[in-house]
């Protein structure tokens, strides 16, 4: 009897190791992947963490079994209104906020050192503007299988190997 519970216990060790491994490498990839695009933006004109935000988010990509993309981009708060969030973090000098409106945006939650809240809703009406996005959509084993915008994915790319991102052996340049 007692043999069986030492060997349940070694069994649930083994079992909670595993999960926390796999829960850290999507970290690392969701991580990689924004020091990426902080790179990959400064390096085309040098962005101000002062002055501006990253936005981020995770969706379940319907169209293919497991897969799911990530969205991101920088943004003045002057210009963001009713964007939901409930959490503040930090990532090499800038402010992130993580959007709740999307299915798997809960897999970046504890990726990012968070900091005190703050309302970054400052826009007094809504505006349109234009963006410099990603969209990285990822397989189950979290490889890249495409990158959008797809004019830029060759440099996004390198960037992203740079990282130490991985990519799907289905990825097409």
């Amino acid at each position: 009897m007692k043999k069986n519970i030492y060997c349940l216990l070694i069994f649930f060790v083994l079992i909670l190791s595993c999960s926390t491994t796999v829960f850290n490498k999507e970290n690392n990839t969701a991580r990689n992947i924004v020091a990426s695009y902080i790179e990959f933006r400064n390096q085309q004109k040098v962005i101000n963490p002062k002055t501006n935000i990253i936005i981020i988010g995770a969706q379940s990509d319907n169209a293919k079994n497991g897969n799911y993309w990530i969205d991101l981009c920088f943004v003045n708060p002057a210009l963001l209104m009713d964007f939901k969030y409930s959490k503040v973090y930090e990532v090499n000098g800038y402010k992130l906020i993580i959007s709740e409106d999307l299915d798997k945006s809960y897999l970046l939650e504890k990726t990012f050192k968070e900091i005190p809240y703050e309302n970054l809703n400052l826009a007094k009406m809504a505006i349109t503007y234009n963006t410099t996005n990603w969209h990285i959509t990822l397989n189950s084993k979290n490889e890249v299988v495409e990158i959008l915008p797809q004019e830029k994915s060759k440099e996004i790319k390198n960037i992203l190997e740079k990282k130490g991102v991985k990519f799907s052996k289905n990825y097409t340049d």
